[in-house]
């Protein structure tokens, strides 16, 4: 029993001989390398510099001042409303009477305006201007210092229609105004008719 563990014990030497004879000679076939790092290079010094990121400025384009083009109306872009009588509110306080009549052959029709006695319009006189429309004036007669007038106007059509006419008044402190008679009728005029009549001051 003893020679035979000797001669396990014996093979086992030379195994590990063997085995290690084996690894010597491997490591000697290892070569060792030694990596040696780059030197490292300073920037020169003279490098350019690199240049600053654009900087990006919106570009705003002012909008086109529009001009109105001018009014070639002038004056005429004011209310055009007629300016306040200058007698306000003679027509309601004068008394206006008429008719068409005959006066030498022909068909006139005669008108009689009495301005206030009284009230803040007394004193009110006619200037003695006046005119007509759609008709003519054929005489004009003042009375009562210019408080009163008879006028006779001469139609310009014998058939029905609006005629009319203006007279110059005087209002004191208020200034001079106008006093409008309007005489509506219908049909053909004929002596005594009584057209309507209506007053207007401004």
């Amino acid at each position: 029993m003893s020679s035979a563990r000797h001669k396990t014990v014996a093979h086992m030497h030379r195994m590990l001989a063997a085995t290690t004879a084996l690894g010597c000679s491997r490591a000697a076939d290892v070569n060792s390398v030694t990596i040696t790092p780059l030197p490292t290079v300073p920037a020169p010094s003279d490098s350019p510099t690199p240049p600053p990121p654009p900087t990006v400025t919106p570009t705003v384009t002012p909008l086109a001042t529009v001009t109105a083009p001018p009014d070639p109306s002038g004056y005429l872009v004011v209310d055009m409303m007629p300016a306040p009588a200058r007698c306000l509110g003679l027509a309601g306080a004068t008394h206006v009477t008429g008719q068409f009549t005959k006066a030498s052959g022909a068909l006139v029709l005669q008108v009689v305006v009495t301005l206030p006695s009284s009230g803040k319009l007394a004193g009110t006189k006619f200037d003695g201007t006046s005119s007509a429309w759609s008709g003519q004036v054929i005489t004009t007669n003042f009375r009562n210092h210019n408080t009163m007038v008879v006028a006779r106007l001469k139609p310009a059509s014998t058939t029905s229609g609006t005629m009319g006419m203006t007279l110059g008044v005087a209002c004191g402190a208020a200034g001079n105004g106008t006093l409008g008679v309007t005489a509506i009728f219908n049909g053909t005029p004929v002596d005594g008719m009584i057209p309507a009549l209506s007053l207007q001051d401004y």
